[in-house]
């Protein structure tokens, strides 16, 4: 070989490796420029751990916030509209006012005697049309009148369907509860402060009256005024409670049915005819020529009620049978 063709192939060897190395250099510059590069951090660094992305969340969710509070606080969820429905308090409850009202009551206390004896009333039915039966005004004197409501009250507990469905009816079954305590005779007739009941209205009321055909023993007053007893007191404000259509008092002995009023009122002749009719009661009843004041019906007639005194015929006997159809033929009654 000869000198010149062995240096031209050291030159060539020498030339590869300087090439060699070139592109070495290159490559590992390239891979550093590659590396250092901001857009490919991402394919260097590790996986970005949960809090790394989450801190720099605010930047990127503080533009969104704007659209999204308004939609929110205009759109309240189903379950925001229906929590007013869901939280009714107790007293809405319709079962409170459902509660029937029972057919019977009483005794219900209505007031006091002079004595501070209870004065009772008992009802009977629930209708709007109410009626009234009152005994015992003249307390021991006519204590059959006691009985017999008594008698009626029981009667009508048992037999309920005599009361008709549009109608109720209150029974004070002793209104002289002292005189009752006191005698089961004459001297049972007056209150504890020596008053008639039956005298004691303000109805052409009298203190005295005279006394030729009226009751004469033992004595008593009108009391000292209309409406000076508690007696009186109390039935008159229990009557101006309620809006009663028709009224029967109770007493003994013999002399038929008086229709009250001043003047007497149609509508209690109407009523005295009925009951006549049905019984063996007179009508018009006997007159003594006794001078009536103050008297019970004549003042609830005045103020529109139908009413009447009723005298059983004698002072022992209810005569239950008779009154039990005037009860009947009363609770039908219209005016």
């Amino acid at each position: 070989m000869s000198p010149s063709s062995s240096a031209q192939r050291w030159k060539k060897l020498i030339l590869g490796i300087w090439l060699v190395n070139l592109v070495c250099a290159v490559v590992v510059a390239a891979a550093w420029v590659f590396f250092r590069s901001p857009a490919l951090a991402f394919f260097a660094s590790p996986t970005p751990s949960p809090t790394a992305t989450f801190t720099s969340s605010p930047t990127s969710t503080s533009t969104s916030t704007p659209t999204v509070t308004p939609t929110a606080s205009l759109t309240p969820t189903p379950t925001e509209s229906s929590t007013p429905t869901d939280t009714l308090p107790p007293t809405d409850t319709p079962t409170v006012t459902l509660t029937p009202i029972p057919f019977r009551e009483g005794p219900i206390v209505i007031g006091h005697s002079v004595e501070e004896r209870p004065l009772e009333v008992f009802r009977f039915g629930t209708g709007p049309i109410q009626k009234l039966i009152v005994a015992g005004m003249h307390g021991g004197n006519e204590y059959n009148t006691v009985m017999l409501a008594d008698q009626l009250i029981a009667y009508i507990t048992a037999n309920p369907a005599i009361i008709p469905a549009d109608e109720t009816l209150y029974i004070l079954h002793d209104l002289n509860p002292d005189g009752v305590a006191r005698e089961h005779g004459p001297n049972g007739r007056a209150n504890a402060n020596g008053v008639d009941l039956n005298r004691n209205w303000p109805a052409n009321w009298q203190k005295d009256w005279p006394r030729a055909g009226c009751w004469i023993d033992p004595p008593v007053t009108g009391g000292t005024g209309p409406a000076s007893e508690p007696e009186t007191k109390a039935l008159m404000a229990f009557i101006k409670k309620h809006k009663f259509t028709a009224i029967i008092n109770y007493h003994s002995a013999a002399l038929g049915i008086f229709p009250g009023g001043t003047p007497i009122a149609k509508n209690s002749i109407r009523l005295a005819e009925l009951l006549h009719s049905v019984s063996k009661y007179p009508y018009p009843p006997m007159d003594t020529g006794c001078d009536y004041t103050g008297g019970f019906v004549d003042w609830t007639s005045n103020i529109g009620i139908a009413s009447v005194d009723l005298e059983l015929t004698n002072h022992s006997d209810t005569d239950f049978d008779q009154n039990l159809i005037i009860l009947q033929v009363f609770m039908n009654w219209k005016q």
